[in-house]
């Protein structure tokens, strides 16, 4: 029997492979799940509020994320020196799993994964700032809803 997909599962997987088609296999990132549809800036023009904390502990920040042209920002972190950065997106049935790492020149690096679903968002990050005597490694979470 053929069920029929629902008006945005159908809406994600022609974005996903015409952003395929459009980019080629360079596209295609070597971190997908197997079922995934690699997809090419899909979360592009959305913005997240979150809430966020410590691994571990309660919410004690906000942040808001923003997706625009390729590029992934975490404001929060604009402070320190963290830009932002490419991210790559993969579409898994209703779920889109993001991946970036953003860089400062004076506090390290962070990696960020995240999901969001319909319009709510969940990451985490790994900060990690080394010097020659000392390291600091620390992982946060976020939990937010997508900007109206």
């Amino acid at each position: 029997m053929i069920v029929p997909l629902s008006p945005a599962l159908s809406a994600a997987i022609a974005i996903a492979l015409f952003s395929v088609t459009a980019v080629g296999e360079s596209a295609i990132g070597a971190t997908a799940s197997p079922g995934a549809v690699p997809t090419v800036s899909f979360l592009d023009g959305k913005t997240f509020v979150t809430q966020s904390g410590e691994k571990g502990k309660p919410a004690s920040k906000k942040d808001t994320f923003v997706f625009r042209d390729g590029r992934f920002l975490s404001e929060t972190c604009t402070p320190y020196g963290f830009g932002d950065a490419p991210y790559q997106a993969t579409v898994e049935g209703a779920t889109v799993r993001f991946h970036t790492e953003t860089h400062s020149p004076t506090h390290g690096k962070m990696v960020w994964d995240g999901i969001v679903k319909d319009n709510a968002i969940e990451a985490t990050s790994i900060w990690t700032r080394e010097r020659w005597y000392w390291k600091i490694k620390k992982e946060y979470w976020f939990r937010g809803q997508m900007k109206e």
